[in-house]
């Protein structure tokens, strides 16, 4: 479920649309749910959707936050209590300024840490069923950090399951491109680093939009074994979205390639075409095909 709006009709989804929601997917015979879109934390009525998640009898409940509210160890604990099964956090750096720049707020990433601190407590207690994870997006301001900002979750925050997103240059950002933009060939040496560190400390970490034939560049002789764990390893399930406000339901795996990523020509000789993520299509128009090259043996 995402509960985000158009830029233009920002605000709360009704507490009686979501029930209703959820009673849909309840009866329907769906056991895992999950909360993204701008951050769910700070709805009115969050702690009430939780529970009358755990009333339809869903085994998986899974929030997606930016920490607005989660440093207040309060709120986590009534979080922790209505029946929350999983955290996954977006944070981009372990950097102060980086972290403050990127999401233009001060002193932001300290209220973060202590989010990860009280949920961390919760874990620690048998209280939360799942350890926390997080989200990086990967862009030009935290890529060449990105390496040192995975050691200090896993290492200092004891966090194993780190998620990179490689950045969407969509329409919401469009005016910070030139600011942002990075290119798989600039990206590709910490890649390599993320790669080993993760093999080397056994720390799950798997990648939204690297395909295949950067793998490939790697490793070409053992490439293979590369692109099952950090390609396949989190090959898209199918998943079904809502966006609450507009009663848009839609498989988001086929909406990625559908609408959202597009393949070159060369890419119909490649032997991964059908399992690889293919690129975005606003990365095209700006670094074009070069640095793609099918994989045909």
């Amino acid at each position: 479920m995402s509960s985000k709006p158009d830029l233009w009709d920002i605000k709360f989804v009704g507490l009686d649309l979501l029930k209703q929601k959820i009673t849909w997917y309840a009866e329907n015979g769906y056991k895992s749910i999950g909360f993204l879109g701008w951050d769910i934390s700070i709805h009115p009525n969050i702690i009430e959707i939780i529970s009358y998640c755990k009333e339809n009898h869903f085994i998986n409940i899974n929030i997606i936050s930016n920490w607005m509210k989660f440093d207040d160890i309060e709120f986590t604990s009534k979080i922790i209590k209505a029946w929350v099964t999983r955290i996954n956090f977006s944070i981009h750096s372990h950097l102060d300024e980086v972290e403050d720049y990127l999401i233009q707020v001060n002193w932001w990433l300290q209220r973060k840490l202590k989010a990860i601190d009280n949920f961390k407590t919760f874990y620690n207690k048998w209280l939360l069923r799942d350890d926390l994870s997080i989200n990086i997006v990967v862009n030009s301001k935290n890529y060449e950090t990105i390496v040192e900002t995975v050691l200090f979750f896993y290492l200092k925050k004891w966090i194993n399951d780190i998620r990179i997103n490689f950045i969407r240059l969509n329409k919401d950002v469009k005016e910070n491109w030139n600011d942002l933009k990075l290119s798989y060939t600039d990206f590709f040496p910490y890649l390599k680093k993320l790669v080993y560190i993760s093999i080397k400390y056994n720390i799950r970490i798997t990648f939204d939009t690297v395909q295949a034939c950067i793998f490939y560049k790697i490793d070409n002789k053992n490439y293979k074994s590369l692109i099952k764990k950090f390609l396949w390893e989190d090959l898209d399930h199918i998943t079904e979205i809502d966006w609450i406000n507009k009663w848009d339901h839609f498989d988001w795996k086929k909406r990625k390639k559908d609408m959202l990523k597009m393949q070159f020509d060369d890419c119909s000789k490649c032997i991964y075409r059908e399992s690889c993520q293919w690129v975005r299509k606003e990365y095209w128009n700006i670094y074009w095909w070069d640095e793609f090259k099918p994989i045909t043996k």
